[in-house]
C-alpha cells in the first residue's frame, strides 16, 4: 500500500490503515494529507466526533478540513419537490404541524387548520418574505 493512499469509504478500514502508517513513523510526522482528505470525507456522512474519536484525530483540525473538503465538492441546483397531501388530511379537521426554514436560518414553527391551501399559502408567504 503506497503511504499515500488512504480509504475513503470505510472508518474501519481508514482506523486500521492510520495505525499502521503510525507504526511505521518515528518522532513526530504531521499526518499526510491525504488521510486528512478521506478522514473528512468520511467524516461527512458520520460525524466529526465519531470519527475523530475512532481516528484518534484533532477534532477542530478534522472539522475545518471538513468544512475545506464541503466548499469544494459541488452543490446540486436547488429544486422543489411537490408533495401532495393524501386525501384524508383535507378533509380532517385537526390541526398539523409545519416547521419551516429558509436558507439564512430563519426557522417558523405553526400549528394550523389541515387545509392544504392554507399551508401552500403560509410557505409561500414565509419564503417570499423579504
Amino acid at each position: 500500500m503506497p503511504r499515500t493512499q488512504f480509504s475513503a469509504t470505510d472508518l474501519k478500514q481508514l482506523r486500521h490503515q492510520l495505525d499502521r502508517w503510525r507504526q511505521c513513523q518515528s518522532g513526530t510526522i504531521r499526518l499526510p494529507q491525504a488521510l486528512w482528505t478521506s478522514a473528512a470525507t468520511l467524516a461527512l456522512t458520520h460525524g466529526v466526533g465519531t470519527v475523530a474519536r475512532t481516528l484518534r484525530l484533532d477534532y477542530n483540525k478534522l472539522k475545518r478540513q471538513v468544512a475545506a473538503a464541503a466548499g469544494a465538492l459541488p452543490l446540486a441546483p436547488v429544486s422543489f419537490v411537490e408533495v401532495q397531501p393524501p386525501e384524508c388530511m383535507a378533509q380532517a379537521a385537526t390541526l398539523c404541524r409545519i416547521e419551516l426554514c429558509d436558507r439564512a436560518g430563519a426557522k417558523m414553527t405553526l400549528e394550523l387548520p389541515c387545509d392544504p391551501a392554507t399551508v401552500v399559502g403560509v410557505a409561500q408567504a414565509f419564503w417570499r418574505r423579504a
